[in-house]
């Protein structure tokens, strides 16, 4: 996780709108592709530190949020987007938070050097050079075209078994990545915002200044006498 693309914000509601909208997917006859869903849309309005008031959006948000609480909006730099992927909503209020399935797992995902294609292809190729050399060192090997042939032949039969078993096994081993690291990630948040709410409660608010003393009037001069 890079701290240069983790944004992470906090202030005051100042306004909670809740809105939504029905989705629906046609195909080129007007027919529905895919059977519509409603996507529940919350927009907090937040008044920052130093009094810059933003908005946020956050896409079938369970969490509760009203005016006048405090929250922190944890979001993630993603390549190629535009904008920020929410991560996690916590409101320091209630106590209580909620992560963005999607946006964490744009943000936490980890591209292998080599997928299962090219591991694959790795694997060819190296077992045909093994066994094309086998073919040349062992006494009852083939020569010539044969040894080529039959090289070509075990590697192209490897590759399929190699790209499998690659396949099948990042899917497991991601799954289990991505869980460690979603949880680490959590936790780390939590601990952040913990801190940083333990320093608000403990910074002494500021005493309105005092009025400053009315002057009183002098006192009315005493007639003289004549």
């Amino acid at each position: 996780m890079r701290e240069d693309t983790l944004l992470i914000t906090a202030g005051d509601v100042i306004e909670v709108q809740l809105t939504s909208e029905t989705v629906v997917i046609e195909g080129a006859d007007a027919r529905h592709v895919e059977p519509g869903h409603i996507t529940n849309r919350m927009r907090l309005f937040v008044r920052e530190g130093e009094g810059q008031e933003r908005k946020y959006d956050f896409d079938d948000c369970e969490l509760g949020v009203r005016e006048t609480q405090r929250v922190v909006v944890v979001r993630g730099k993603i390549k190629r987007r535009k904008e920020p992927v929410n991560l996690i909503l916590f409101n320091l209020s209630s106590g209580e938070h909620e992560p963005f399935e999607q946006g964490l797992a744009l943000y936490l995902a980890r591209k292998p050097l080599l997928g299962p294609i090219g591991k694959g292809l790795l694997a060819s190729v190296l077992v045909a050079i093994i066994a094309w050399l086998t073919q040349l060192w062992s006494p009852i090997g083939y020569e010539g075209g044969l040894a080529i042939a039959l090289a070509i032949m075990l590697g192209v039969v490897a590759y399929p078994v190699v790209w499998f078993i690659a396949r099948v096994w990042r899917r497991i081993s991601e799954k289990g990545r991505y869980r460690r690291a979603r949880q680490r990630f959590i936790d780390e948040m939590r601990g952040r915002v913990r801190a940083y709410a333990q320093g608000l409660s403990q910074t002494p608010r500021q005493a309105a200044p005092a009025s400053a003393p009315v002057a009183e009037p002098p006192p009315a001069a005493e007639p003289s006498g004549a």
